[in-house]
């Protein structure tokens, strides 16, 4: 196993450095698939022996950093089960995006090895995240995704118009893709920066970087360290996963990160970025819940994973049902998506139930991870083929062959991110309620209900707006340039999904029994059938509003057909004898539900407008300040004042040391 691991981090890394001397696009290209194809073979064997040989600790450097007073740091990773179930996502869905940026940056004037480099380090990165088993090495990573992913948004660094997202230009601004990507760097950069002093206290409180050795903080506190002392890093440390899973309220940066190449959103939305903090909670969880036993005080930690999940579930739902932007859409759905595992997560350490936490959680991150690639891969191809990056000026038309395609595709994807049954996303959200319901927590199940009505909604708006809100006469697309690169690959991840749909019962126990936790004992929990309908109906009701609010022409499904034009007599027929037989009453009833329901409909959306300015003004006055920083900074060092650099310098690392030295003099003080 020592050189399966070093194969699957160290090819993407070299043929990365190999990429930048190729100048043929497609070989490079070709290399980069090869590397990620050889990473996900790795991790298929790796799998295989974890379930034979069991769990292991591969160390391929001893006493690589050493520090007076804390445990020598090693370059180790532990290869379990859950490592390797989330590589082979990585690796299976890079190998997918990468055969599609082939198709999708052919046509780029860009030079495409700074893209193929990139995502190689990318991808790598996010491997050092998933195996390693310390804090050190876990930063290293969790800075390489931070790093690749600005610059991959900022990819057309160019700031050409045709690569700018907000707007429309008459009703929002517009921002170029190098305004983006700092956006990005300063949210999470600076939550990567707090929880870098989160991890450094740690390591001096407990004298280790290791994940295994953080439960000996409860010694501590029992030998008289106060509670706040270790409650404050630990909630520091959570500043950075949250942030990069683009969590309430530090998920603004993720609508703008969609100013990259599509294929960056879909591996950054996917098994990157956004999926590094639902990992590093799934796998600290036994750990947090171990210390919380001892400190009770600790708890609230989960209750706040609980409370940011709800949250984000409702904001990012309210959010895709009023962005015009395609990509925006799915970029708050994602942070609606990532609530639900957040949620789940936070409920699990309230309620001690860790591995069904595990398991729900990362069978919601597998499924999304499975249908929201499809989603932006489609997108790419539907912004390519239409020239807009606007749902509004979208035409996809049916009667088109290929577009028919593309529209079944989206609705596959789509009846996944609903939770139609027997599709793979039914399992998973189903997984979820199934525990909530089963601990009796009926505010958080009642919020997942409401968020289920709300995805419905903005699901089927955003269908209707790209393919069926048409009026006659057509304008049929020329779509003889779509690239066949760029459509297999989503073809073949669509037969997976529907393939994980159909064992996805089987699934949710296999997960179950490869991650028991030793010595917990596991609780399977039958689905309730009428919390089941109940979702199912609320579903079908979003779907109902949404086709009512955007004026769905029915007809337009299977036209030209004689069978269309029967049901649309019938429809018609319908229609007018409802109408005939309404009241005075009936019609009085109507407006007056319908005057309230919209009022309701006009304060929510207020709110969370509200909510987002202030939160976008937050964010912009503090970019700035410390943007002001920067400034001043690269100012001194043009200017050669040498002396002010490290004197400001200084300053800085002064500020972020002390709270870390203060702590370590506390732990002296109290071991004696």
């Amino acid at each position: 196993m020592y050189h399966l691991v070093i194969t699957e981090l160290v090819v993407p890394i070299a043929v990365a450095l190999l990429v930048t001397v190729v100048k043929s696009r497609l070989y490079t290209g070709i290399l980069s698939v090869l590397a990620s194809i050889t990473s996900l073979i790795t991790s298929l064997i790796l799998y295989v022996n974890v379930v034979y040989s069991g769990p292991q600790r591969i160390e391929l450097l001893s006493n690589w950093l050493v520090i007076p007073g804390i445990k020598p740091v090693g370059i180790s990773f532990i290869i379990d089960p859950l490592s390797t179930l989330v590589g082979i996502l990585l690796c299976s869905l890079s190998t997918i995006i990468l055969i599609y940026s082939i198709g999708y940056l052919s046509d780029e004037y860009y030079d495409s090895r700074r893209y193929w480099f990139l995502m190689l380090i990318f991808i790598t990165s996010m491997l050092i995240v998933v195996n390693t088993d310390n804090f050190i090495l876990l930063f290293i990573g969790w800075e390489g995704v931070s790093i690749c992913s600005y610059l991959l948004i900022g990819y057309y660094y160019g700031d050409e118009k045709e690569y700018w997202i907000g707007g429309p230009p008459s009703k929002a601004p517009l921002h170029p893709p190098s305004y983006c990507s700092f956006r990005t760097l300063i949210t999470v950069g600076s939550a990567d920066s707090l929880m870098l002093v989160g991890i450094l206290t740690l390591v001096v409180l407990t004298g280790s970087p290791y994940y295994e050795d953080l439960e000996s903080i409860k010694s501590l506190v029992s030998s008289g360290l106060p509670v706040w002392s270790v409650l404050t890093p630990l909630i520091l440390f959570l500043t950075g996963p949250l942030a990069k899973s683009a969590q309430f309220p530090l998920h603004t940066w993720l609508p703008y990160a969609m100013a990259g190449p599509t294929p960056v959103s879909a591996l950054l939305h996917s098994a990157t970025m956004v999926k590094a903090g639902v990992y590093l909670i799934i796998r600290l969880l036994p750990e947090l819940v171990g210390i919380s036993e001892g400190v009770s005080e600790v708890s609230i930690i989960f209750t706040l994973l609980a409370v940011v999940g709800v949250l984000s579930m409702i904001d990012g739902a309210v959010n895709a049902g009023r962005a015009i932007e395609l990509k925006k859409v799915l970029a708050y759905s994602t942070i609606s998506q990532i609530g639900y595992m957040f949620l789940i997560l936070g409920i699990a350490g309230l309620t001690e139930t860790i591995t069904n936490g595990i398991a729900a959680s990362l069978y919601h991150m597998i499924s999304h991870a499975v249908f929201k690639s499809v989603l932006f891969l489609i997108a790419g191809i539907l912004i390519h083929l239409s020239g807009t990056i606007y749902l509004t000026r979208m035409e996809f038309p049916l009667k088109n062959r290929n577009n028919l395609i593309l529209f079944l595709i989206t609705l596959i994807s789509c009846l996944n991110l609903l939770g139609i049954p027997p599709l793979i996303g039914f399992w998973s959200k189903e997984f979820i309620i199934e525990i909530i319901h089963f601990k009796e927590l009926y505010i958080p199940l009642s919020v997942i209900i409401t968020t289920t009505f709300l995805t419905a909604f903005y699901v089927t708006r955003m269908i209707v707006f790209i393919f069926l809100s048409h009026k006659i006469p057509y304008k049929l697309h020329d779509t003889h340039g779509m690239s066949k690169l760029m459509l297999y690959p989503v073809i073949s991840l669509v037969i997976t999904m529907v393939y994980l749909g159909i064992i996805g019962h089987q699934f949710k126990h296999s997960l179950i029994d490869i991650l028991t936790i030793a010595g917990e004992e596991i609780e399977y929990i039958s689905t309730n059938p009428l919390i089941t309908l109940l979702t199912i109906s609320l579903t079908i009701l979003g779907v109902i509003l949404a086709l009512i609010r955007y004026e769905l022409k029915f007809i337009y499904l299977i036209s030209p057909t004689n069978i269309a034009n029967l049901i649309s007599c019938v429809v018609n027929y319908l229609i007018r004898s409802v109408l005939r037989l309404s009241t005075s009453l009936t019609e009085e009833i109507t407006l007056l539900i319908y005057s309230v329901g919209g009022s309701i409909v006009r304060r929510v959306e207020k709110v969370f407008n509200l909510l987002e300015y202030t939160l976008n003004t937050t964010t912009r006055y503090v970019g700035l300040v410390i943007f002001r920083y920067i400034s001043i900074l690269f100012r001194i060092i043009n200017y050669a004042d040498m002396d002010s650099f490290l004197t400001l310098y200084l300053i800085t690392l002064a500020m972020i040391l002390t709270y870390v030295l203060i702590m370590y003099n506390l732990h002296l003080l109290i071991m004696g």
